[in-house]
């Protein structure tokens, strides 16, 4: 191509670069937009709140004026659900849990043997183990302190659990005499309320639907997440061995009480021998197993949703 020809090339692109610049410029010159006062549509711009704190559990009533009247022999029975994970004479060894002679109005987490506590309870340290504190723990052992070995769900009736320290206190001399005097004194000088009106009878509420309907929807894959807190003492595959608690393989149906490899069961379980685990039975157990069989070593408190124990037994039929 000769350089006449790209002269030519070279000039066009001049060209319409100039023309495009005084075209912009000649606009701009002719049309002046008006600049509105405010935007025709305002977006919505969130504001953050500060996020509202979590509930705090309550903690629960004071423990002294009933311990003023608790008796230490029907602690002594309630506390027998504790024998699977503790000893309470001097000089017994730790089992899963600690030994707990001389308990009350001693430092929390301290030298008990060599027992290993969680970091949880080593939270606690400088504290002492009073009878208020006592009814902190016993209430709910994973809201006094998050992340405890302790499977023990808590004694939820505060009566039982005064009767329990009351229990406990008999392991220390002298322990909860203090506690004692101070609580008859609060109990005498508090004023007796006044008789209430009589209530007109409350409707009696619609009948729990039987534990039948449930399992005819319950969930086996939900009760076997559910089922989960029960593997801290339970097997449930075939063959293996049994813990805390016996293995669960094939349970549902199964004689109360048979043997399972050998499993030691309390007297409590032995006393309804002869029995079977129905589904209705399962239910009852599961509801409340101090109920069912007073005195049982099983320390778990028990389901108190109806559907949780309909999916747990329905995974345990599962199990065959």
């Amino acid at each position: 191509m000769s350089a006449f020809e790209w002269n030519k090339i070279i000039a066009s692109v001049l060209s319409a670069i100039i023309v495009a610049q005084i075209a912009g410029i000649l606009g701009g010159m002719l049309v002046r937009p008006t600049e509105l006062k405010k935007p025709v549509f305002a977006v919505p711009i969130p504001t953050t709140e500060a996020a509202a704190p979590a509930a705090q559990k309550a903690a629960p009533p004071p423990i002294g004026l009933l311990l003023a009247k608790a008796d230490p022999k029907k602690g002594e029975q309630d506390a027998q659900v504790c024998t699977a994970c503790h000893t309470f004479n001097k000089g017994e060894p730790n089992k899963i849990g600690p030994n707990l002679w001389n308990i009350v109005g001693s430092p929390v987490g301290e030298d008990r043997g060599g027992f290993d506590f969680s970091s949880a309870i080593e939270k606690h340290k400088g504290d002492k183990w009073t009878p208020e504190l006592l009814n902190e723990w016993i209430t709910d052992p994973q809201h006094f302190a998050p992340g405890t070995k302790m499977t023990f769900a808590g004694i939820d009736n505060a009566e039982r659990r005064a009767n329990v320290i009351a229990y406990l206190a008999t392991l220390n001399p002298g322990g909860l005499a203090a506690e004692k005097k101070l609580a008859a004194a609060l109990a005498a000088a508090t004023p007796k309320p006044a008789p209430a009106a009589a209530k007109p009878a409350a409707a009696k509420p619609p009948a729990a639907p039987s534990i039948t309907a449930l399992l005819a929807k319950a969930d086996p894959k939900k009760g076997e997440q559910d089922a989960q807190v029960c593997t801290a003492c339970h097997t449930f595959k075939k063959g293996q061995p049994n813990m805390v608690g016996p293995n669960l393989w094939n349970v549902v149906g199964s004689p109360i009480g048979e043997d399972r490899g050998g499993f030691d069961f309390s007297a409590a379980i032995e006393k309804h021998k002869g029995e079977k685990w129905t589904p209705e039975r399962l239910n009852e157990w599961l509801t409340d197993p101090q109920h069912f069989a007073s005195g049982t070593k099983m320390t778990f408190a028990g389901f108190s949703s109806a559907k949780e124990r309909a999916d747990v037994i329905s995974f345990l039929e599962t199990l065959k």
